[in-house]
């Protein structure tokens, strides 16, 4: 009996390393887990696959939630709409990229802007370029960050591949054929996922495969419960707002953190941060962008719990300094009284978005020339 016992659990751990190795598989499980709640297109699977790997929780009540478990913040998402061109637009020869972060990454933008042909997302978390520019076109440029990513921007400490001089002089960053996406493309969701952490963290897959699905979720908010309520503990990465209404991003609010909200930022330290920026535009212009604007995002601390303690200000203090054409945002959202953040989950809602996309069009509408 032991030894098939013994036969039995080997078999099994054999069948687990072997999937937790297999990165199809892997990216696979790891798309139905944690997207399938946003693409309505997702194949109906077998009831063995369902049984055995529950899809997961993590996601579909946003990031915040995943990682603390809540259950008071368990607030499924959302869906973000689609922004197709209006009926009868008629061609502007223009194109729009934005180089950003996970704001804006996996939406569907191509038709937001009135002024504006195509609009083109480079996710700036991931290898990209270099950029190879039409030339038939008018091409503009947004960088786009989340307040708390603007601390440590640095174009040369990014992944993203640049033209040197010596190429821009010979006019290599241009093409004479018209594009309608990026050279190279950008990577997919299901590229970005695969780069990620597939095949390079065995136990991680193993976590994925085991432990986070429907089965396990139950258990894991009594833990988070007990440990918020009776320890007054949440998972590291995670906040409670003051007002306990939201969950916020614990980097933007420990002052041990770069990225907090509520670090003071010195004058050198803004100067930086600016001459950084500088640095960007000046490499994007010479490459052929027309026109390069400056897009942050406030972090949902920034705008929601302002009273836990003395906002440093960043955003604000960056855009009066800036020579770059900003695309203001933080004093819309602060005044507006609707929430337009996730309660659960570190980035804005489907409102929130909206009202960038308004804002973003009047910027670069009085922009164009």
């Amino acid at each position: 009996m032991r030894k098939i016992t013994g036969l039995f659990i080997l078999i099994i751990s054999v069948v687990l390393l072997v999937s937790a190795m297999n990165r199809p598989f892997i990216n696979k499980l790891y798309f139905d887990k944690y997207f399938s709640h946003i693409y309505s297109q997702t194949p109906k699977e077998t009831n063995w696959y369902k049984a055995f790997f529950s899809y997961s929780d993590k996601w579909r009540y946003g990031d915040l939630y995943g990682m603390s478990n809540l259950p008071q913040y368990k607030l499924e998402l959302e869906l973000f709409k689609h922004y197709p061109p209006k009926p009868g637009r008629q061609s502007s020869n223009r194109v729009l990229y934005i180089i950003g972060d996970s704001f804006l990454a996996d939406k569907v933008l191509y038709g937001a802007f009135d002024g504006f042909d195509n609009v083109i997302f480079l996710d700036r978390r991931f290898s990209f370029g270099p950029i190879k520019l039409d030339s038939t076109k008018q091409n503009y440029l947004i960088m786009e960050f989340a307040e708390r990513n603007l601390n440590s921007y640095d174009i040369s400490k990014t992944d993203e591949i640049r033209w040197t001089t010596n190429e821009i002089k010979n006019g290599i960053n241009f093409s004479n054929t018209p594009r309608v996406g990026n050279q190279p493309p950008a990577a997919s969701i299901f590229e970005r996922v695969g780069n990620i952490i597939f095949n390079k963290d065995l136990s991680r897959n193993l976590e994925l495969i085991l432990f986070d699905n429907k089965l396990a979720t139950s258990f894991k908010e009594v833990k988070a419960s007990l440990n918020y309520n009776l320890f007054n503990r949440v998972a590291k990465e995670v906040a409670v707002s003051t007002d306990k209404k939201r969950l916020l991003f614990n980097i933007t609010v420990d002052t041990a953190s770069l990225q907090s909200a509520f670090r003071p930022k010195t004058n050198p330290a803004l100067d930086s941060i600016v001459n950084n920026l500088d640095i960007a535009r000046n490499y994007y212009l010479a490459i052929g962008f027309k026109k390069v604007f400056l897009s942050v995002i406030p972090n949902p601390a920034s705008v929601y719990d302002v009273k836990r303690m003395p906002y440093n200000h960043l955003l604000e203090r960056v855009e009066q300094k800036t020579d770059l054409p900003v695309i203001p945002l933080y004093n819309i959202f602060k005044s507006d009284k609707r929430n337009l953040f996730y309660r659960s989950d570190s980035h804005w809602n489907p409102l929130g978005l909206d009202i960038w996309v308004s804002e973003t069009n009047k910027v670069l509408t009085s922009n164009l020339n």
